[in-house]
């Protein structure tokens, strides 16, 4: 119900009798006026923000006072101090006279009214809005022949709204004394002041300014926030003050709380208003501080289970008190996502102006916004500072795989990739993989079937990435004028090169490239790479053998298998170790998808008559075509150009990145963990029928390794053999019944190997006949995704998936060659 009363001030149009009386020069200790009087006081109660003890006297103040004006008002009148101004008037109903000794009831209106006291009070343009009732109680009324007052007195009260109140005294030309007390403001405003502690104290001055002296009782507080404040001295209370004497009321501020707290002091007195009222107010601060840049760690798009790149974050001391800091930890619904990893902050004392910093990671899930909170105990009255933590998880495509079909990316022979010449001994060849034949920007490694052919004498090739010294490995051995490949999965220099060394003869070198890992997308593009799942115990899929004849010359088979009906649609390629033996001829074999108008000009591995030929391939699978019971089932193909037996084991299968439980290709620099000529893993060459049961150590593997991409090779055994490769200490797995090598005597080959390893991360060779020397070369390992935390990661934060089962068992199925036809 509260109004600005603008219109009540300017309905003062026409004036028929006014005086103004400004107000004299007030001396010290100056006696109380003398009558006649012409004063009013003013108190406004529970509006708060214009709540105070006000009076306006002829002898200090400037008045205005109306009678008879256009409005019909018996008397108005306007008092000023400087800062503030209020307002009344007052008539009896139209046509009447007020009698002293009477009280009226009142209203507020904008005009005198028939039958109705009418009363309007204002201050600083704040009022009772119409229709207001309150009571004017007269003491004196005297009247002129023409109606005017010659002297009037009375006090009034007006519950404006029910809760909010005005009273106070109306003296004209009256011999009546009065009471009245000023508190000047309507509030106190002691602006901001330190939370917890006692801030700068105030006085509030309380002048007595009426005829009759004014006692003060009791002070109080109340209101919102009474414990903000504290009266800390006063010298009001009990006391007895005359005309222009003055008390004060000291007040401390205690801001309880950080922001807006105010309160109502009170203090109790004898006058009409009964009490003077002032609001309080202050704005709590920390005097203990810091100020945070940037104000909170936002570590953005993160692929999941993977740990960010740091973001630190600055601590200024802002407060006028230093702060001092305790130990910081990570609290809330995602603290396991984060980890601090430096911290300058714990344990300091910060001045103004002083700082210090803290840093810290991010390691979230998939598809998750992760958010918590690194906690900072303080001695500040917040009692901590508080840094939020911020990430967005999402699922990488990093280690998967992407099948291609079979591209020539480098022949010596044409001059494709290199300059048209053989490879010098001691030769570099710089081969650009990224961008040729498909293969991203993003690859981290490719699968290449690098090919030796026409070499004028023995030696080896190592293939690495080109951003590295050149490894202790070999990838390829030949021999003078041999013919050979062998799988390489290298991983990508940072310039999207390997280099190719060849450590022999002069040669021509050929290679073809068959996929490749992703090292892993931005936030949030769709990949197709698909994730691995490795055979616990290889499989042999196809044996030309048992059928009783050989692979005719310019045909091919298919090689399927079935898991079930979950697996085999989402069966993106086949790991296999391809091996052709006995042929009648040279030639090569090629596998690939088995799409019979699909087949790709290049070659898997080459032979010569009788000889026994391995090679490691990774095979894109399509759905076999017209193969009997195996119709329908992911299936390759394998062509040869001369007749053969060929012989396909299946060591894993890479998925569409959708089964549960794949492994992701973690690549390697090439790195010799075995080498039984020096003693290196395993004591001495093997010997027949001898397995050895090899250790990863744990600079090329973690907790999270569950299978090895290799490079296996044979050196020199006495007689013609065969290795095969499995896990070790996997219950009920022993060795499979195929192969990844097939030795001559007195030879040195090797051929790309992937294999499980067991709870211990070992693995065992099998050696068939003979002595043989063994040497391998891990180039990359296959972990369970999602990977575990980091072992310095904090305790309890981790995010761990369960370890990969092994797919169900494969059931083969081997169907006989497609009809002869020429491809």
């Amino acid at each position: 119900m509260r109004t600005l009363r603008g219109a009540l001030v300017g309905a003062i149009a026409v004036l028929l009798t006014s005086t103004t009386v400004a107000a004299p020069a007030r001396a010290e200790a100056a006696d109380p006026p003398a009558a006649p009087h012409t004063a009013f006081t003013m108190h406004f109660d529970g509006w708060g923000y214009i709540d105070g003890n006000f009076s306006y006297e002829a002898s200090r103040n400037t008045l205005e006072i109306y009678q008879q004006n256009a409005n019909g008002y018996a008397l108005v009148m306007r008092g000023f101090d400087g800062s503030h101004w209020h307002d009344l008037n007052v008539t009896p109903p139209l046509g009447t006279r007020f009698t002293a000794g009477q009280s009226y009831p009142t209203r507020t209106n904008f005009s005198p009214q028939e039958s109705i006291t009418t009363l309007n009070v204002s201050g600083d343009g704040q009022g009772c809005s119409t229709g207001e009732t309150g009571t004017l109680d007269v003491a004196e009324a005297e009247y002129d022949e023409t109606g005017k007052f010659t002297a009037f007195a009375a006090s009034f009260s007006i519950p404006c709204g029910g809760t909010d109140t005005a009273k106070g005294e109306i003296r004209f030309q009256s011999s009546i004394g009065y009471k009245a007390t000023d508190s000047w403001e309507y509030r106190l405003q002691m602006g901001r002041q330190p939370a917890g502690a006692a801030g700068t104290p105030q006085d509030v001055t309380v002048e007595v300014n009426g005829t009759e002296p004014t006692t003060f009782g009791a002070a109080s507080l109340s209101g919102a926030n009474p414990a903000a404040f504290e009266i800390s001295a006063n010298t009001c209370s009990g006391r007895t003050l005359s005309y222009g004497e003055t008390c004060k009321l000291t007040i401390t501020p205690k801001a309880s709380a950080i922001g807006a707290q105010t309160a109502v002091l009170t203090l109790v007195e004898n006058s009409i208003a009964g009490k003077v009222a002032r609001l309080l107010s202050l704005e709590g601060f920390d005097a203990r501080d810091a100020a945070a840049s940037p104000s909170y760690f936002d570590f953005g798009y993160v692929p999941a289970y993977e740990t960010s790149a740091p973001k630190t974050v600055t601590l200024t001391g802002a407060g006028d008190v230093p702060i001092t800091f305790g130990t910081a930890s990570i609290v809330g619904a995602n603290a396991a996502y984060f980890k601090i990893t430096n911290d300058a902050c714990s344990g300091r004392t910060l001045a103004k102006g002083q700082t210090c910093a803290i840093t810290a990671v991010a390691r979230p899930a998939e598809n998750t916004q992760g958010g918590a909170v690194i906690s900072l105990p303080d001695d500040s009255f917040a009692g901590s500072t508080q840094l939020s933590l911020g990430v967005n998880g999402y699922k990488s495509d990093k280690g998967t795989y992407s099948t291609m079909s079979p591209y020539r990316i480098l022949d010596t022979r044409s001059g494709k990739g290199a300059p048209k010449a053989m490879v010098g001994s001691g030769k570099v060849v710089s081969l650009q993989v990224t961008g040729a034949g498909g293969v991203p920007t993003d690859a981290s490694t490719v699968v290449l079937n690098v090919t030796v052919t026409g070499p004028t004498g023995s030696g080896f090739v190592t293939v690495y990435p080109s951003d590295v010294a050149r490894p202790n490995a070999s990838s390829l051995n030949y021999v003078k004028g041999w013919t050979g490949a062998n799988s390489v999965t290298v991983k990508v220099g940072a310039n999207g090169k390997v280099n190719l060394y060849n450590a022999g003869a002069s040669t021509h070198l050929v290679a073809d490239v068959f996929g490749y890992y992703s090292k892993g997308h931005e936030c949030c593009s769709g990949y197709d790479g698909g994730q691995y799942h490795a055979l616990a115990k290889p499989i042999r899929l196809t044996d030309t053998r048992t059928w009783g004849s050989r692979l005719p010359a310019d045909h091919y088979l298919n090689a399927a298998a079935n898991w079930n009906s979950t697996i085999n649609p989402r069966v993106r390629a086949f790991a296999v170790n391809i091996t052709a033996t006995s042929p009648t001829g040279s030639g090569f074999l090629t596998a690939w998808s088995g799409y019979a108008y699909g087949l790709p000009n290049t070659s898997t591995l080459n032979y010569v008559k009788g000889a026994t030929v391995p090679n490691f391939a990774v095979v894109p699978t399509t759905p076999c075509d017209d193969c009997g019971s195996a119709t329908g089932l992911p299936s390759i193909g394998a062509y040869t150009s001369t007749s053969t037996h060929v012989i396909v084991d299946l060591v894993g299968f890479y998925d569409d990145g959708t089964l549960p439980n794949g492994l992701r290709f973690s690549p390697a620099v090439p790195t010799r963990i075995a080498d039984t000529r020096a003693g290196q893993g395993w004591p001495a060459r093997l010997g027949p029928g001898q397995t050895a049961t090899i250790a990863a150590p744990s600079p090329v593997t973690d907790a999270d390794t569950r299978a090895l991409a290799t490079n296996v090779t044979a050196v020199k055994p006495t007689q013609t053999t065969f290795l095969t490769v499995w896990p070790a200490g996997i219950d009920g797995i022993g060795r499979p019944s195929t192969s990844n090598l097939n030795p001559t005597a007195g030879s040195v080959v090797p051929n790309a190997v992937q294999t499980m390893v067991g709870p211990d991360r070992r693995f065992n060779v099998y050696n068939a006949s003979g002595y043989c020397d063994v040497v391998v070369d891990v180039v990359g390992t296959f972990y369970r995704y999602p990977p575990s935390a980091p072992a310095d990661w904090e305790a309890g934060a981790r995010a761990r998936g369960a370890a990969p089962a092994d797919p169900a068992t494969v059931t083969p199925t081997a169907p006989a060659p497609d009809r002869a036809k020429h491809l």
